[in-house]
């Protein structure tokens, strides 16, 4: 659907200026819905806020299942029985879970991308994101959080001008301690080729595609390597690492995760809603009912096949709809690959050891059937100290931290790289004993800006 007048240029500059006057806003995205719905789960308590309660609590199996979802089955996070003999005294799951409280990312004016008839001729991808870790995640954990527009940057592309929109996210337990920041980057690209709006006519499915690709293919040497590779990525565990035992230059095990299928892709609906992707033929059922029902026609897209109205999201797990995106093949989701990472670390550093910052760039769409190979290097080995302040959210004192910074990449099967980014893990020292938990920190510690986190920062 058109408005009189209206053309992909004056849309694109409409969603411009308007990204940039909610700099410093609250985003209403993946927040509590007055409806009800929070990404499909039943809102159970009245909405108040901000901080905004999140209906997501981590119970032990939530932190099974999540660490499960981004291939990580080391036993701290998986094993109660295991966890509760380890550091914490309980089960806990990586940081990075805090994605699943509620989303980094952020679409820019909900009036355009969200409410407007037709949304806006731009796809988009997650770009990354940079997270700062004050303490672990114990089952038993509710959050609160808010998240605002923090930065709009617009790049050159191949193809044109790219917009990099930069949220900034916090997280607390529900007694107001912070657990973690994160800046999620979220790229919106303009499509000509889309018009006026974010479905764009299925007799122009295949123009400007992002990338070429076939479905990765593997002989039984190659099979055998990756195999291998897979049986050797086990996590340290209970075997302490310490600081004095690491130097700059060591390289980190290989982590490895296997072929990526859709139903990689659908298990992200599990996670958050506690069911598959909630009910069956759901993509489809949906895109009937809340787009055409609800008066968002111009929003469904058609399938080029069976020229069935479908939603938008499924793009991802169809190989017939992922051109709707660009993309030649079925694709991930790039919030999950943000989270894949983290268990290179883990696996290495052991259960005394605590990522204090994790941030990845993400280069190219992992595909169907691509293989995710992540290597990593201490680049920079250090002391740090982190002050804090007295008051409510607060932790007071000053300590000193036992440092290392890492570069890593996760390349796929035909050596192109899809992550690339930078790790600060806290260790233990023989010198200054454990690692010390929750971080001191002041009530709200200062977001940290784009150029300082997306390279380099350890």
């Amino acid at each position: 659907m058109t408005t009189t007048g209206e053309t992909f240029e004056s849309i694109i500059n409409e969603f411009r200026e308007t990204s940039k006057e909610m700099i410093g806003e609250e985003v209403h995205e993946g927040y509590p819905l007055d409806e009800g719905l929070y990404h499909g789960m039943k809102q159970p308590f009245e909405v108040d806020g901000p901080p905004f309660q999140s209906p997501w609590v981590l119970t032990e199996k939530a932190a099974t299942a999540y660490a499960l979802h981004i291939g990580d089955d080391n036993p701290l996070y998986t094993d109660p029985e295991y966890a509760k003999t380890g550091p914490y005294g309980c089960q806990i799951t990586p940081g990075t879970a805090l994605i699943m409280a509620r989303t980094p990312m952020w679409h820019g004016p909900e009036e355009l991308w969200r409410d407007r008839p037709g949304g806006i001729p731009m796809a988009n991808f997650h770009s990354g994101t940079a997270w700062e870790f004050y303490d672990v995640l114990r089952v038993g954990t509710g959050f609160r959080t808010t998240s605002k527009a923090k930065e709009v940057i617009e790049k050159p592309g191949s193809r044109g001008n790219l917009f990099f929109l930069i949220s900034d996210v916090n997280y607390w337990d529900m007694g107001g301690d912070l657990l973690g920041k994160c800046y999620g980057t979220l790229i919106m690209v303009p499509r000509e080729e889309m018009g006026t709006g974010r479905a764009m006519s299925v007799e122009r499915l295949g123009e400007r595609m992002m990338y070429e690709r076939e479905a990765g293919k593997y002989d039984e040497a190659k099979s055998k390597e990756i195999l291998d590779l897979l049986e050797k990525a086990t996590p340290r565990g209970k075997d302490t690492l310490y600081w004095e035992d690491v130097k700059e230059g060591d390289k980190l095990p290989t982590f490895i995760v296997p072929p990526w299928t859709d139903q990689d892709w659908s298990v992200t609906g599990f996670i958050r809603n506690g069911a598959a992707r909630g009910y069956a033929f759901e993509a489809g059922y949906n895109a009937r009912k809340y787009k055409l029902l609800a008066g968002f026609a111009g929003n469904a897209y058609t399938h080029p096949v069976t020229r069935w109205p479908w939603a938008h999201g499924e793009e991802h797990g169809d190989a017939l709809m992922a051109a709707y995106r660009g993309q030649a093949l079925p694709f991930d989701w790039g919030g999950q690959r943000s989270q894949i990472p983290q268990a290179l670390m883990s696996n290495w550093m052991g259960d005394e050891g605590f990522i204090r910052r994790l941030q990845m760039a993400l280069r190219r769409p992992m595909y169907y059937g691509d293989v995710g190979i992540y290597n990593g290097e201490i680049v920079k080995k250090f002391k740090e100290v982190q002050k804090g302040e007295p008051g409510p959210g607060a932790v007071d004192g000053e300590r000193t931290y036992y440092a290392v910074g890492i570069k890593y990449e996760g390349r796929n099967h035909e050596d192109q790289v899809f992550v690339q980014g930078t790790s600060c893990v806290y260790l233990p020292s023989r010198e200054g004993g454990k690692v010390e938990l929750p971080i001191p920190h002041i009530a709200l510690p200062e977001a940290v800006p784009y150029e300082t986190f997306y390279r380099d920062w350890y």
